[in-house]
């Protein structure tokens, strides 16, 4: 992405520079010979980003200490050739003066792309560290009281015990393995919901008004993973876990062109309004941060002691 915006912007630079040399052409001044260095220099900065960038240029290859030593003794050499050379024709101070030239900017350009490369490494680090973080608090409890309420179904329901544990295993995959992924299809996302809602509402001895309601365009779209988990997964601990009847979990799921729109709604106890958000959705607005900023929606009401949430996603 960041080599297509320099090569587009050195294309529109050098075709401005361009330009005004054919329109300059005959003018009886040094601007023509300046827009041809600026042209040089254009192309020159361009190319050599482009090898250090793509690697084939690298800062190791030599040892810092030769290069620096070469840049020390060359560049005053070449600056006290161009002095003795002012004044004469032919094409060794032409030589003298391009050569100077060339060496300067690559320095310049090598002190410059290197303190920039730095700072974008500092921020991918640090972009990466924060999200290893937010992903390693996903709370394992789930899985703890899954594993409990397996133990008693296989007593009780051997073949309803298997199906469950397929669901558990895939549960988990997406969990260890996708969950480390950058995006993952949003129909893998929406496999992954429907198996933790079977998996909680087999947890609960009551019945449960679960509707999961979905109108997906494009069921590829990308998605970072495990980012509606945490809105359902607070649904079902405030709102059913706490319900002593009638409790409902409504799901809504929306993607077409411009968004992605999650929304939860569900029942819960008015005395329990001040717990309704916890970790996880204080873990789920961090992540959202770093991972869509300023191309995210994300609010909770509360009336009528139903609980609603919202998470909508830009494209």
């Amino acid at each position: 992405m960041i080599q297509k915006k320099l090569f587009k912007t050195s294309a529109i630079v050098s075709g401005i520079i361009l330009v005004l040399m054919l329109i300059l052409r005959n003018a009886q001044s040094e601007i023509f010979t300046v827009l041809s260095g600026s042209l040089g220099l254009v192309v020159f900065y361009t190319l050599l980003y482009y090898f250090f960038q793509t690697e084939k240029i690298k800062f190791g290859a030599t040892n810092p200490t030769l290069k620096y030593l070469f840049f020390g003794i060359s560049i005053p050499l070449l600056v006290y050739g161009v002095q003795v050379t002012t004044g004469t024709d032919g094409i060794l101070p032409n030589t003298l003066r391009i050569l100077l030239t060339i060496e300067v900017a690559y320095l310049i350009f090598f002190w410059v792309y290197k303190y920039l490369r730095g700072i974008q490494q500092l921020k991918s680090d640090k972009l990466e560290a924060e999200l290893m973080l937010l992903k390693n608090q996903i709370n394992p409890h789930f899985f703890f009281n899954t594993l409990n309420n397996l133990y008693s179904l296989i007593k009780k329901d051997a073949d309803a015990a298997q199906d469950y544990v397929l669901k558990l295993s895939d549960l988990m995959r997406f969990t260890i393995y996708d969950s480390g992924k950058e995006s993952v299809l949003l129909k893998d996302a929406v496999s992954y919901l429907i198996n933790f809602i079977d998996l909680q509402t087999a947890r609960y001895h009551k019945d449960i008004d679960v509707n999961f309601e979905k109108m997906i365009k494009n069921s590829d779209a990308s998605v970072a993973p495990l980012l509606f988990i945490n809105i359902l997964e607070n649904a079902f601990k405030h709102g059913v876990e706490k319900a002593t009847d009638n409790a409902f979990v409504h799901i809504k799921l929306i993607e077409d062109d411009t968004k992605i729109s999650f929304t939860v709604k569900n029942n819960y106890d008015a005395e329990d309004a001040s717990e309704n958000e916890g970790i996880g959705l204080k873990n789920l607005k961090d992540r959202l941060n770093l991972l869509y900023p300023n191309t995210h929606k994300f609010c909770t009401t509360m009336e009528e002691n139903i609980y609603s949430t919202t998470l909508e996603i830009y494209k």
